[in-house]
Formats: C-alpha cells, sequence, structure tokens
C-alpha cells in the first residue's frame, strides 16, 4: 500500500468515525445524565437527514442553512419526546426502555408510510478535489470532518466550562445534591435531550449529502452509537470519542482489506472489551 493511497484510507476513516462520534455523543450524553438507552435516537438521526433533504431538494434552502434548521427541528422534536414520553416514567429504567424501543419503532414506521421505502439523494453540495500529501481528496469529506470537529469542540467547551454545562454535569453525578443545590433536574434533562437529538439531527445532515437518504437508517445508526459507547463506556463524551473514531478506523481500513467481513469487527471489539474492561475504555467500574 503505498502512502497516497493509505493518507485516502485514512481519510475516510476519519470522516466515518467522526460522524460516528456525532451519533454517539448525543447517546452516552443522555445516559450519563439521565440514565436512559435512548434507542430512538438513531430515528433522529435519520430525521436530521430527511430534514436537510426537504429543506434542500424541495425548497430550496442553503445547505448550511438547511443543516442549522435540521439541528434546530430536531431539537424540539427531542424535546417534545422527553416531555410526552420519557419524562412521566422518569427514573423507571424498564417503562423507560420500552418507551424508548416504541418510539424509535413509531417514528421508523411513520417515516416509510411518508417517504417511502425509496432511496432519496441530495444534490452534491461541494465540488472538486484537494490534494493532501499527495492523495486526492473529495471537497465533501473534507468539510463533514471540518464540521463534525467544529461540533464536537463545541459540545466540549460548552459543558466544559458553562454555566449549563456545569449544571448537566452535577446532575449526571448526583441528582439528589444538583437539587438541592437548586440546580433544575427536568430543565437539564430537557437541555440535554435537545443538544443529543441536535447532534444527531447534525450527524444525519452532514452524511445525507454522501450517501442515500431513507427510512432506514435509524437502526443501523443506533447499533454503531450502541457498538461505539460500549467500547469507549456508558455516559463518557471522551469515550464516545475514542469509540467512534476507533470504528471508524476500523471500518475504513477493515473494507479496503478486508470488504464484508469487516461488519462484525465492531461487536468483535466489543465482545472483546466486555470480557476484559466491562465498563469501557472510559468508563468508571
Amino acid at each position: 500500500m503505498d502512502f497516497t493511497f493509505f493518507v485516502q484510507v485514512f481519510v475516510n476513516g476519519l470522516m466515518l468515525g467522526l460522524t460516528y462520534v456525532l451519533i454517539a455523543s448525543g447517546f452516552s450524553l443522555i445516559y450519563g445524565i439521565m440514565r436512559l438507552l435512548n434507542f430512538a435516537h438513531g430515528e433522529f438521526y435519520m430525521l436530521g437527514a430527511f430534514a436537510t433533504y426537504l429543506l434542500c431538494e424541495r425548497l430550496g434552502v442553503n445547505y448550511f442553512a438547511a443543516m442549522v434548521l435540521s439541528m434546530i427541528i430536531i431539537a424540539v422534536l427531542g424535546i417534545l419526546v422527553y416531555r410526552f414520553f420519557y419524562r412521566p416514567f422518569r427514573d423507571q429504567h424498564d417503562p423507560s426502555l420500552v418507551i424508548a424501543l416504541g418510539i424509535a419503532m413509531l417514528i421508523g414506521g411513520l417515516a416509510l408510510l411518508v417517504f417511502g421505502e425509496k432511496d432519496k439523494s441530495i444534490s452534491p453540495v461541494f465540488s472538486g478535489v484537494i490534494k493532501v500529501l499527495g492523495a486526492t481528496l473529495s471537497m465533501e469529506r473534507i468539510v463533514v470532518i471540518i464540521m463534525a470537529v467544529i461540533l464536537m469542540a463545541a459540545l466540549t467547551f460548552y459543558i466544559k466550562f458553562s454555566k449549563t454545562g456545569q449544571a448537566m454535569r452535577a446532575v449526571a453525578q448526583d441528582r439528589e445534591a444538583a437539587a438541592l443545590q437548586g440546580i433544575g433536574v427536568d430543565s437539564t434533562f430537557t437541555l440535554c435531550m435537545a443538544i443529543s437529538s441536535a447532534l444527531a439531527g447534525a450527524a444525519g445532515a452532514l452524511l445525507a449529502p454522501l450517501f442515500f437518504v431513507n427510512p432506514f437508517l435509524g437502526m443501523h445508526a443506533v447499533l454503531k452509537a450502541l457498538v461505539v459507547v460500549v467500547i469507549g463506556g456508558l455516559g463518557s463524551i471522551p469515550g464516545a470519542i475514542a469509540g467512534g473514531l476507533l470504528l471508524g478506523f476500523v471500518e475504513s481500513f477493515g473494507n479496503t482489506f478486508l470488504g464484508d467481513i469487516t461488519e462484525i469487527l465492531g461487536f468483535v471489539m466489543v465482545m472483546l472489551v466486555l470480557l476484559f474492561r466491562p465498563q469501557g475504555l472510559f468508563g468508571h467500574g
């Protein structure tokens, strides 16, 4: 394998990994703060892709404006789902799990009825290629990488330094103590759901121009998110970043050299992690 080919495969893995990071970070954020496995998270990703498709192809909205609008739309949907479905069963693990699965199937079924089963596509947003270390890379993939890095940097900065971000961390560590300090637990959960859903919508918007959009994207996305968070550690944003990048590189290089067998490599990694470090690479035992 020559160096230019390695760079191309590496960039593809980086793009794929950062997309997994966006999806898994939202999934992990909800679990870390709300202790909820939100299986509807993949459907939010799918709806983000469809929202971008409708805004760009049907309404002629600029792609970046469509991406922001998609994030807002999916964030509002996430808030509504929390208010009407998750909040009544807060702190009830089994009912919340069943509700999450039900919401995922409901959204997926409605999307199939509304959009149909045929693949949709968005016209290429960025044309041309650039040369990086002798390798020819498409502008679309470079833009996805840049936007994903910006979003993850913004999320990290927000959680670490903002007042509401610190409140989210406090609720994640000790909900009762946070409430005694005057932190609104319910409002924190609502904000967490909005941010998580917006991240899923952003991932859908970023990948919509590169791949086909269809109602079956959600299940695939949530399975990838589960693989990533188990590898990295449930509830850990650094773990989601590490797990997402690792899975992206494994799939990129695996598809290049191993072919279809690569699909099982992620689950093999999950089994190894569960055997030797059940809490995940960045989780706490």
